[in-house]
């Protein structure tokens, strides 16, 4: 606790020069302090700055230290221009001295806990912080690359089982329409049946009985037909020896699938 001094003993005796220099001396130990902390933070700060994309959050509390360094600078400032600088040019020193001594060591107490509060921040501590959350970041990304890889193979495989799904449902439907033919020849031996079946390197149509078959039951050879030749006669994908009787009726029933289509257009 500082010494009162009365006003002669303070004008005739280096007392308050002493105490001042006290005071100087405890602000620049702190100083010193101040100094190798903010190394420290700087240093932590530009490590975190590395790892910006992946860490903001340790960024922001890098922030804050920064925000704790510019008031401690400040304050610092207001202690050493304004506290000390008036103390030394003031040439008659009364009570109010007392007061701004102790005002001064109450702002030191303040700078201390600051202190202490800064060095709470463990360096080694955020370090690992920031090695943990690196390693769980790659672990993370990893597993999602597993994740995306594993959605990959799934897709492929629910693709190629629609694909077979609807193939098969194609053959069972073109296999039960193979006993319900529009025609068949006296001799049973020739058979027509509407169809909607697509060969290979052909886009599907939206009207799914749109083309017609032709099988011949001695042989089990069949054929689709192509299109309707300008004899109204259908023609077909590949030559079996189809009877012209055979592709007129089919070149009819041509004809009234693509009436029925412009009605319902």
């Amino acid at each position: 606790m500082a010494q009162v001094l009365s006003l002669k003993e303070i004008r005739t005796s280096n007392a308050l020069k002493v105490e001042i220099k006290k005071l100087e001396e405890q602000i620049l130990e702190l100083k010193e302090q101040l100094d190798r902390q903010k190394k420290i933070e700087q240093k932590l700060h530009d490590d975190i700055l590395s790892h910006k994309k992946d860490f903001d959050h340790l960024e922001k509390q890098f922030d804050h230290f920064a925000g704790l360094e510019a008031d401690y600078e400040a304050l610092q400032q207001e202690l050493q221009m304004e506290r000390l600088e008036k103390l030394v040019q003031t040439d008659v020193v009364d009570n109010k001295s007392t007061n701004q001594i102790k005002k001064a060591k109450e702002d030191l107490a303040k700078l201390q806990t600051e202190l202490k509060e800064l060095k709470k921040l463990d360096p080694q501590r955020l370090k690992k912080q920031v090695t943990d959350l690196k390693k769980k970041n790659l672990d993370q990304a990893k597993d999602n690359k597993n994740l995306n890889t594993a959605l990959v193979s799934e897709r492929k495989e629910v693709k190629e089982l629609t694909a077979d799904k609807t193939r098969l449902e194609a053959e069972a439907e073109a296999n039960l329409k193979l006993t319900n033919f529009f025609w068949e020849s006296e001799d049973s031996i020739w058979a027509l049946f509407e169809t909607g079946l697509v060969l290979k390197g052909e886009e599907a149509a939206e009207d799914p009985l749109n083309r017609i078959l032709c099988l011949n039951r001695e042989t089990g050879a069949s054929v689709v037909s192509s299109s309707l030749g300008e004899d109204d006669k259908a023609t077909w994908s590949f030559d079996i020896s189809i009877p012209d009787e055979i592709s007129i009726e089919a070149g009819k029933r041509l004809k009234h699938i693509a009436a029925e289509a412009e009605d319902d257009d």
